[in-house]
């Protein structure tokens, strides 16, 4: 006998209390994070917990800077904050650095020799940041030497965690404003470092009873938790048959997620897949059990939690072969190296590719195209369309690209020529720029500022202008956030009149008026790939 998780039990990551995404794991990004956002979220709901459950109630806020209550919870939430200070403490110092360098240092230097600075660096930074000048020669920035600070203190393993538990429903609680603790005796939360092989034999299962209780005393669990989380396992299920064999073929799984078989080779670009093993649940979706025991490419767009999840990417590591990424180079506040996050998450086979660079694969290729816009005018060089050339059929998957420089998919084509088939996201209203990246900033944006820079996708004009210069027979809009597991990262509520519907609405109809395939997907769908 041998013994697997239960199809329903899931495990959420977290780093410092706090449910995991990509930010929350270079020293600098989740010191900031921490200073400037999750203190102001745990300190409001301590103080008036009745605003966060009046706030709540109103669809308008979720997503918001709100505590979701359980039963109890305020009482655990209270004794963690409290108990979790010291421990906090230096990664709070760091922060405060951060602000010190940006807010006092920088702001003295206007073009005479930066030796002065290096001696005034706040200990926390200093040997692991570099300064220096624009090309304007007046204006001073800084990057940070990244390397050193996953070697400091300021990056401790000791703050990651796994929370295991069962869902009933494909509807997931927003996650990233909760404290992720034990709140009931049905949860589970272990210490763990997020690359342990623990967490690998955990989600490839196949264990026989004595490398579960193993397991379970290195995860440092006994009595009653020990009793729940053996209770996740069930034996083994009968393998599934062999898809070494399957047909090829383009399965929408669900947002941006999207799994290619071609020629027995797999992809999986932007992973965000559901759960199964319960009632509650959609029919027809795609889920953890569809796919192939290999996935030879995963593909990530670009670093937003919708795209870069990390609770479906530690779940099928053991799985994985290679990871593609769009190239790093800023090493800043806002732009942190994903290659190293991915490493520091157990990915060690991690490719960068730059604009138009290509990557061959079995039958084909992998080209990173250029990516504008949804990034709210930050400078996020870490992100990316993919193309995907399947035996010379053309798939490019431009997640949430807007096309804000009218002539950049003129030139795109003239240089790779035309595609068949895309995928394009036109959420084309979007959250303000602040909602993801405003404890980053140095100082609050002005709230018209701030809701003219807005984190989305293209409209109808943009969209139709992409896919008529790309020529493309089929169109598909993704991206759209409206699947019900999508609620743990993403919180979207679309009527008739949203902007977003009529927008893709607009386009379906473009297409197919001119002859071509096209639909806005949603839950799952499969697609022929064309010869």
């Amino acid at each position: 006998m041998t013994l697997s998780l239960k199809k329903n039990v899931i495990a959420e990551p977290a780093v410092a209390g706090w449910y995991a995404w990509s930010y929350l794991l270079p020293p600098q990004t989740l010191a900031k994070y921490l200073k400037n956002h999750y203190r102001n979220i745990v300190e409001s709901f301590l103080d008036k917990p009745e605003a966060h459950r009046t706030a709540l109630k109103q669809a308008r806020f979720q997503g918001g800077p709100f505590v979701h209550e359980q039963e109890g919870s305020y009482e655990k939430v209270k004794e963690w904050y409290a108990s979790s200070r010291e421990q906090f403490a230096p990664l709070l110092d760091l922060a405060d650095s951060i602000d010190e360098l940006e807010q006092k240092i920088l702001p003295e230097l206007s073009g005479a020799s930066m030796e002065p600075a290096y001696r005034g660096l706040p200990e926390p930074l200093a040997g692991r940041v570099e300064l220096f000048y624009n090309r304007d020669n007046r204006t001073p920035d800084y990057r940070f030497i990244e390397p050193l600070l996953y070697a400091s203190p300021y990056f401790d393993p000791g703050l990651q965690q796994v929370r295991f538990s069962t869902i009933d429903q494909d509807a997931r609680q927003f996650a990233l404003t909760t404290p992720v603790l034990e709140y009931t005796p049905e949860q589970v939360l272990v210490t763990v470092p997020l690359d342990s092989p623990l967490l690998d034999e955990v989600f490839a299962g196949g264990l026989d009873p004595k490398d579960l209780e193993r397991i379970t005393a290195e995860f440092g669990l006994d009595g009653e938790r020990a009793a729940t989380f053996r209770s996740f396992f069930e034996e083994t299920p009968e393998p599934t048959a062999d898809t070494q064999d399957a047909p090829d073929a383009i399965e929408y799984v669900g947002h941006a997620c999207v799994f290619v078989r071609n020629r027995g080779t797999t992809f999986l670009v932007d992973p965000v897949i559901s759960y199964s093993g319960y009632s509650q649940e959609s029919d027809g979706r795609f889920t953890f059990d569809d796919l192939p025991e290999r996935i030879d490419y995963v593909m990530i767009t670009h670093n937003h939690q919708d795209h870069m999840l990390l609770e479906t990417l530690l779940k099928i590591r053991h799985r994985v072969g290679r990871v593609v990424i769009a190239k790093s180079a800023n090493s800043s506040l806002v732009d942190p190296d994903l290659k190293r996050i991915l490493g520091r998450l157990g990915f060690h086979d991690v490719v960068e590719l730059d604009d138009l660079e290509s990557l061959a694969t079995p039958g084909g290729s992998i080209t990173a195209l250029p990516f504008l816009g949804e990034h709210g005018d930050v400078r996020i060089r870490t992100k990316c369309g993919w193309l995907l050339d399947l035996d010379g059929t053309r798939v490019l998957f431009a997640a949430d690209s807007t096309n804000i420089s009218p002539q950049l998919y003129a030139q795109i084509t003239a240089s790779v020529g035309r595609v068949d088939t895309v995928f394009i996201g036109m959420e084309s209203v979007g959250a303000p720029v602040s909602w993801l990246y405003g404890p980053l900033f140095p100082e609050k944006l002005e709230r018209r500022i701030d809701a003219g820079r807005r984190l989305k996708g293209s409209n109808f004009e943009q969209g139709a202008a992409i896919v008529d210069t790309l020529q493309a027979d089929a169109v598909y809009v993704y991206a759209m956030g409206q699947e019900p597991w999508l609620g743990a990262v993403m919180c979207v509520e679309y009527d008739e009149k949203h902007p977003a519907m009529i927008d893709s609405d607009k386009l379906v109809a473009y297409v197919k008026e001119r002859g071509g395939t096209s639909k806005r997907l949603y839950l799952h769908e499969t697609i022929e790939v064309r010869p």
